[in-house]
C-alpha cells in the first residue's frame, strides 16, 4: 500500500457530508448507540473503505448484555467508520470503550506487512501545512487530487500494542508519517469494554507538535475500525460509548 493509498484510505471520508454535520459541542456523545439494534449505525457515522482492497471490514450495532455496541468485524480486510466535523473544532478530551476480540495474525503495526490493528480509534487533526517539507506537501496533493477532497494532513491512532511495544509509545505508520500511532493499552485481548479517556491537546502535541500552530488544536473528525488486510487474517473489536468535551 503506498503513502498515498495510506492517507487516501484512512483520510478520504473526513470532509464527507460536513455540510449537515453536527459541531461538537461540550462533552457530546459522538456514539450513544441506539438501544434498538436493529435500526442501523446513526448518522453522521459513515463507513469507508479503499477502492484498491475488495473486502471491506463490516460494521454493525449488536446487543450485549442491557447495552448496544458496534462490532468492527474484518475478514483479510479493511475499512473504517467516520464521524466528520461540520468545521473544525477544538477538543481538550476523548473518551471511548473499546475492546479486541481477535487480534490480526502476525500484527506488527510498525512493519507494512503488519501494519493491521484489532481496533482503533483515530482523530483527524488540523496542522500548519506550511511546516510541512515539499515532498510531503506533494505527496499531499496527489492524495487530494485522486480523492477529489481536501484530506486532513495529520491522523493520530489510538491502538492496542503489539509484543515489543509499550504504552505511550508513539510512532509512525509504515506507509505514511501522516499518520501515527499512539499505544494505548499493552495486551491485545481483554474479557470486556475497557474505559478510555485521553487528553487530545496533549497527545496531538506529543505527535505532531511541530507542525501544530499556535493556540488550541483543532480537529476535523474522527474514525474507529478494525482491519487485517496485510496480515490476511481476521480483526474483530467492540466500541461502546464514545463521547468529546
Amino acid at each position: 500500500m503506498s503513502s498515498v493509498r495510506k492517507l487516501f484510505g484512512l483520510s478520504i471520508a473526513s470532509l464527507l457530508g460536513m455540510a449537515v454535520s453536527p459541531t461538537v459541542q461540550a462533552a457530546e456523545a459522538l456514539a450513544q448507540w441506539p438501544a434498538n439494534a436493529t435500526v442501523g449505525i446513526p448518522s453522521p457515522w459513515k463507513p469507508q473503505y479503499h477502492p484498491d482492497i475488495a473486502e471491506h471490514t463490516e460494521f454493525r450495532l449488536l446487543k450485549q448484555g442491557n447495552k448496544t455496541v458496534l462490532l468492527a468485524d474484518a475478514d483479510m480486510a479493511y475499512g473504517t467508520l467516520v464521524h466528520p466535523f461540520a468545521k473544525p473544532t477544538t477538543l481538550k478530551a476523548l473518551s471511548w470503550e473499546w475492546q479486541v476480540l481477535t487480534q490480526p495474525t502476525k500484527a506488527n503495526l510498525q512493519t507494512k506487512a503488519g501494519d493491521d490493528a484489532g481496533a482503533k480509534l483515530c482523530a483527524f487533526i488540523q496542522i500548519d501545512e506550511g511546516k510541512l517539507g515539499i515532498g510531503t506537501r506533494l505527496a499531499l496533493a496527489a492524495a487530494r487530487t485522486v480523492s477529489g477532497e481536501r484530506l486532513p494532513a495529520a491522523t493520530l491512532c489510538y491502538v492496542w500494542g503489539t509484543p515489543g511495544e509499550k504504552v505511550g509509545q508513539v510512532f509512525d505508520n509504515p506507509f505514511t508519517e501522516r499518520v501515527r500511532n499512539i499505544v494505548v493499552r499493552d495486551t491485545a485481548t481483554a474479557s470486556e469494554l475497557i474505559a478510555e479517556n485521553r487528553d487530545l491537546q496533549a497527545d496531538a502535541r506529543k505527535a505532531f507538535g511541530d507542525e501544530l500552530p499556535q493556540g488550541p488544536v483543532m480537529f476535523t473528525g474522527i474514525a474507529l475500525g478494525a482491519d487485517s488486510d496485510n496480515t490476511k487474517s481476521k480483526a474483530k473489536a467492540l466500541f461502546g460509548k464514545i463521547s468529546a468535551e
